[in-house]
């Protein structure tokens, strides 16, 4: 499950990258600084603006709420201790009985 929550995770940045890279941003084309330009895209008269926004929206809170689960799945997941407490107690003892002489 977290293989394939993994390969849409990095699809969906691979998309998102596209999507954003396609949009233009306001005033960015040099036919449109002379009045002309986006009136004859595939998109209509307002340019990629509505539905490209929104699909890069939607994709983004998919991967946001994807990256979420991972993570959750990925802590829940890992339980192993990383150190024995009977080892930090032994470590704890031995640092006790090593008086610091005072002058």
């Amino acid at each position: 499950m977290i293989i394939f929550i993994k390969i849409i995770c990095i699809v969906l940045a691979i998309a998102i990258i596209a999507l954003v890279l396609l949009q233009q941003g306001k005033g960015s084309d040099l036919g449109s600084a002379f009045g002309g330009g986006s009136s004859n895209s595939m998109f209509g008269a307002l340019g990629p603006s509505d539905f490209l926004g929104k699909l890069t929206y939607a994709l983004v809170a998919t991967w946001l709420v994807l990256s979420l689960a991972l993570a959750y799945m990925y802590k829940t997941q890992n339980t192993a201790t990383v150190f024995d407490t009977q080892l930090i107690e032994e470590a704890v003892i031995e640092s006790s009985s090593n008086d610091i002489p005072v002058e």
